[in-house]
């Protein structure tokens, strides 16, 4: 079968809510209002199911826009406190716009989607948070290091055109890299018995449990008039949204910016394909939340028949960005896979990550910034992690490289060793859970 793109368009059918306005050239599928809580809103869902109904048909090589919520869907607020990362609702997972119709798609197909642009909201909204939480992310501390718990915090990250910088992180501003954390196609009812499968047999045959978020009621939700048998369904059976998987779904490649293409399997047909969680900017790695935010993404889709079994797909595949902001120089931390008892590990990725991870925040509070802002910038900020090497037995070897032109300060070794300093005493830190939020 050939491999050309399909490009037959379908025009969708979209509600006119700017009449007062010069028409846009590009059709908006959905839009929301992100003032107002998710579960109030149309068109958005927090699961995976094959059968939710999609909510309109993507005209096929033509631009299109979407509106997107933050992930939280509207639960962080700007403000000075964490009471809403306490009180954060994680059983909700991401509330994503969608799913649209792919005309002509089969099970088989890839659809080759296009990021033509990601943007903030203007005007009150034009805002993201990070945070952090014990439990949230990867690089909770051992218990061998005495650090104890990761604490609640939250960063407000405000934009000035394609920058960010944050009052709660001082000294420090980059270039965004704008992307969608969450772009999926929706499974099959037999993918979606196999996740439930091997996830469920992970879950219950790990001591103490492998932090699976299982299928779950409390907190699914589809923003459209459904039989209640079938919402039943879905919030029974649905996938939640936390993991990336086979069809795509929260893989949170920060490369996938402006001018990148993300390649997606279908399995059902008209594929429905969703997408959400847009970020600001991220790290390479991610351990915990990226630079969140409500906001606009145009995107461009067509059909590669059969490509599947052409590309030689099981997984998401994309392509970069020709205008990806890059940093230049960076200080970079190596991890080996070796724990903080001194146990080796057989090539373990995660532990070297871990290893290169802790020693960059280390590196950074001797600049005077807490272990949490320097968490979060390892989240948040255009932070390259590489796998150097994995041929060498018994270690796998990862590289974190920080770059040194976001911060306002010289934090090279050599400024290290000639004690200047960065963060001073006193300076604006995290927001924190207020004392009445804690039960204090």
């Amino acid at each position: 079968m050939s491999t050309a793109l399909d490009s037959r368009l379908i025009e969708p059918s979209i509600p006119d809510s700017t009449s007062h306005l010069e028409p846009d050239p590009i059709p908006t599928l959905v839009f929301v209002d992100p003032s107002k809580p998710g579960a109030a809103q149309k068109n958005i869902h927090t699961r995976w199911h094959p059968e939710i109904p999609c909510i309109a048909s993507i005209p096929l090589s033509q631009p299109f826009k979407v509106q997107c919520l933050d992930y939280s869907g509207s639960q962080v607020h700007n403000d000075d406190n964490a009471d809403d990362i306490l009180h954060l609702n994680h059983d909700s997972d991401h509330h994503v716009s969608g799913p649209f119709d792919v005309p002509s798609a089969r099970p088989g197909d890839v659809l080759e989607v296009e990021i033509l642009d990601v943007r903030p909201f203007e005007g009150e909204h034009k805002w993201g948070w990070c945070c952090t939480a014990q439990g949230l992310g990867s690089l909770d501390a051992d218990q061998e290091s005495g650090e104890g718990e990761t604490r609640v915090t939250k960063s407000i990250w405000d934009f000035d055109g394609d920058h960010t910088s944050s009052r709660h992180v001082p000294h420090v501003k980059f270039k965004g890299r704008p992307h969608p954390g969450i772009l999926g196609t929706a499974p099959s009812h037999d993918l979606l018995a196999e996740w439930h499968r091997r996830e469920s047999e992970l879950e219950s045959t790990t001591v103490g449990g492998a932090g699976v978020s299982l299928p779950k009621v409390r907190g699914a939700y589809v923003g459209q008039d459904l039989a209640e048998g079938l919402r039943r369904r879905i919030y029974e059976e649905g996938a939640r949204t936390g993991p990336g998987r086979e069809h795509g779904g929260n893989i949170d490649i920060g490369l996938a910016t402006v001018g990148s293409k993300m390649y997606l399997p279908v399995y059902i047909p008209g594929a429905s394909l969703s997408v959400g969680d847009l970020h600001f900017c991220q790290s390479d790695g991610e351990p915990t939340t990226a630079i969140e935010m409500a906001g606009i993404i145009t995107l461009r889709v067509n059909i590669i028949p059969d490509g599947v079994a052409q590309l030689g797909l099981k997984a998401p595949m994309f392509t970069t960005s020709p205008s990806e902001p890059i940093y230049g120089e960076r200080i970079c931390f190596t991890g080996l896979g070796v724990g903080p008892d001194g146990v080796q590990s057989n090539q373990s990725g995660s532990i070297a990550y871990r290893s290169a991870a802790f020693q960059a925040i280390s590196y950074l509070r001797k600049f005077g910034y807490t272990r949490e802002q320097a968490y979060i910038l390892l989240a948040a900020a255009p932070i390259e992690s590489r796998v150097v090497a994995t041929a060498n037995k018994p270690n796998f070897i990862i590289s974190i490289g920080i770059p040194l032109g976001i911060f306002d300060f010289d934090i090279s070794p050599k400024a290290r060793l000639a004690g200047i300093g960065g963060v001073k005493e006193g300076e604006k830190g995290l927001a924190e859970p207020t004392e009445d939020a804690q039960g204090g």
